[in-house]
């Protein structure tokens, strides 16, 4: 059917005037609570409500042991003091424990010395004095009324400051923001609740295979009755494993985006504070907020911060933790399926966790949310660069290619960088130049061209540095050269950064490769300056790991046979070695072995090329910052002047 053009206008007005009335009800509400702010006293406990107390004290304390603060006083001896007295200096005496007081009347001069009697009334020099004269007044002060008021603040200032230092620091332990110290808001959830997030499964790219295993979970908070019908359970819980900034949140932000459900989110560590039973308090509380607000999603991240296994503290150190996660067991059996909520949680240690807390019915479901492959990495900056100016000629496949290993945070990191290079030059547009020093800024460190270096450490360094490219170049096995440069960066003299070929396995022949590739840096310094230097440390380092993993780790000795002479996690924890010493010995020996035979191979290998090492060298020399096309060319057997006039054209054929 078709609507009047009248009903249409009647419609659009109606959404208008609800528009209006939804504005105008937001308005109120954020005058209001400028209002309420404006008549916000210091809370008890605050910083400001600390000091002005502190002032106080310390205004009463001077107001008390205040005497005479706007006098003159002037310490004389007694002699003097009593001359004082007989020339009419004096026309006022007073006495204050071991101390005598003359005031010069009409002046603010009191002249001050010490008692030769107990009292006053004992000294018969003055008495006599005073007794001849009609002019001088004697006044006998209250010196015990100012004594026990001095006591009574001195002995209650110190228990008072110790309480409000008390109730100041409650309140950081506690992470109060202002709200003051309300022992009842202990046990309040300290989660954080987003109503439905306008974040979507389009705003997460690069994990397919995860989106599709939570689409079942956004069916089950938009409508459980079908999955009820058919007598399946649903899950109650969906665990999301992985390492850090590989998208945990957002996955369960787009869950709950999708669903329309409202998202509660809190850390596992704010469960957990210095008082009994809080953890325990918050997480009954954060249970029964969700069911509130149904449909809901609760998300706990680093849920092992309270999850780890139980029985493991001694002399009941993890009580505490152990009663949070006793409870949030009891409440994740306590709602029923068709309540719509959904506990989500994260963690990158699911080894440590507790075995009832994995077990089914609670967290049904384990998602591995791994770091993106290349297909991943590439709709990741996509997503990323939608609101960014990016140049024409730009690759963002290029930039997905040599960011193996990076995670969803890197790569966005990569691109905000990059932005930020353009801005530096007053540039809008995104240049490759600009995502080629952003992806080397965060992989290796801030460059360092300012940083002075001698030219023979710099010739160390070329040679170094093309040592670990023409053996990389040379050897079948190992991953292709991208880039070398010998500009310093974070800590590095230079690098020589590869393309990783993302395989699922290592081969024996590629981890023997790569073991010689970490060798050609301290051959490459031999060859060419005839000495070597301590730059090689992280790439023994290096190749002696990879020796440890291929002997004693993965079974590809094969005199050692395929067995695995790790110690497990449990066994380091106990101190306990299941290998013999003489396994040990054996083992080392291997190592050893395995070391010193690829040592010789990779000297050996750049013999052979000495003059194609040379030439490498040369080049580095003289840009500082080589392609892997060009390493490739001069293998080939072009000389560095030759490379450097080739076109990027000539070039391609290299790549």
């Amino acid at each position: 059917m078709f609507k009047l053009y009248d009903d249409i206008e009647d419609e659009e007005k109606k959404k208008n005037d609800k528009k209006d009335d939804d504005e105008e009800l937001f308005r109120k509400k954020v005058e209001e609570l400028r209002e309420r702010r404006g008549r916000r006293k210091p809370p008890i406990g605050s910083p400001i409500f600390f000091l002005i107390i502190l002032a106080i004290i310390y205004g009463i304390y001077r107001f008390t042991i205040s005497n005479n603060g706007s006098q003159d006083i002037q310490q004389v001896s007694y002699t003097e003091f009593v001359n004082k007295i007989k020339t009419k200096d004096i026309k006022e005496i007073s006495e204050k424990e071991d101390l005598l007081y003359g005031k010069v009347k009409g002046s603010k001069v009191v002249y001050e010395t010490k008692k030769i009697t107990s009292r006053l009334g004992n000294d018969n020099t003055i008495m006599n004095l005073v007794n001849s004269s009609n002019d001088i007044d004697v006044k006998a002060e209250n010196t015990a009324t100012k004594s026990m008021i001095m006591q009574l603040v001195l002995s209650i200032a110190p228990l008072f400051v110790l309480i409000l230092l008390f109730l100041f620091l409650s309140r950081r332990m506690l992470g109060g923001s202002g709200g003051g110290i309300n022992p009842l808001n202990f046990g309040k959830s300290k989660s954080k609740l987003k109503e439905k997030p306008n974040v979507k499964f389009s705003d997460v790219a690069g994990l397919d295979e995860v989106k599709e295993e939570l689409e079942e979970v956004v069916q089950f908070l938009k409508d459980p009755t079908k999955f009820l019908q058919a007598g399946a359970r649903v899950p109650k819980g969906v665990l999301l494993l992985g390492q850090p900034g590989t998208g945990k949140t957002l996955l369960a932000k787009a869950v709950a985006g999708e669903s329309g459900a409202s998202f509660f989110n809190i850390s596992g560590s704010e469960f957990v504070e210095m008082y009994v039973g809080v953890g325990a308090s918050r997480v009954r509380d954060l249970f029964e907020e969700a069911k509130k607000e149904r449909p809901s999603i609760i998300f706990i991240d680093e849920i092992d911060a309270i999850g780890r296994k139980r029985g493991t503290g001694r002399n009941g150190g993890n009580d505490e933790r152990e009663q949070t996660l006793n409870q949030l067991l009891v409440e994740m059996d306590g709602f029923e399926t068709d309540e719509k909520i959904i506990v989500i949680a994260a963690t990158n240690r699911d080894d440590i966790l507790d075995s009832a807390l994995l077990r089914s019915g609670r967290f049904d479901r384990r998602i591995a949310v791994s770091a993106p492959d290349v297909k991943g990495r590439l709709a990741i900056l996509k997503v990323h660069a939608r609101n960014k100016k990016i140049a024409s000629d730009v690759k963002l496949e290029d930039i997905a290619k040599i960011t193996p290993g990076f995670v969803g945070a890197d790569l966005e990191n990569i691109l905000n960088e990059a932005a930020i290079c353009a801005a530096r030059e007053n540039r809008t547009e995104i240049l490759m130049k600009d995502l080629d020093e952003a992806v080397d800024k965060i992989g290796m460190g801030l460059g360092q061209k300012s940083k002075i270096i001698t030219p023979k450490d710099k010739r160390m360094l070329a040679y170094h540095e093309g040592g670990h490219a023409l053996v990389a170049s040379l050897l079948p096995d190992t991953d292709k050269v991208h880039k070398v440069t010998i500009i310093p960066r974070g800590d590095a003299g230079g690098y020589t950064m590869r393309l990783p070929n993302e395989t699922l396995n290592m081969r024996s022949k590629g981890i023997l490769a790569d073991i010689m590739v970490a060798f050609g840096g301290r051959v490459g310094e031999l060859l060419g300056m005839d000495d070597i230097g301590t730059g090689a440390y992280s790439d023994i380092q290096h190749a002696t790991h990879y020796a440890r993993l291929f002997v004693q780790s993965y079974g590809l000795d094969k005199e050692m046979g395929p067995i695995n002479y790790e110690q497990s996690r449990q066994e380091e924890y106990a101190f306990i070695d299941s290998n013999s010493e003489k396994t040990k010995e054996l083992l080392d020996e291997k190592v050893k072995q395995l070391l010193t035979k690829q040592y010789e191979k990779t000297k050996e290998l750049l013999t052979e090329n000495k003059e194609k090492l040379d030439e490498i060298a040369l080049l580095l020399l003289e840009k500082e910052t080589v392609t892997g096309s060009e390493i490739r060319a001069i293998v080939s057997g072009h000389t560095h002047d030759e490379v450097l006039t080739m076109t990027p054209e000539q070039l391609e054929e290299f790549y």
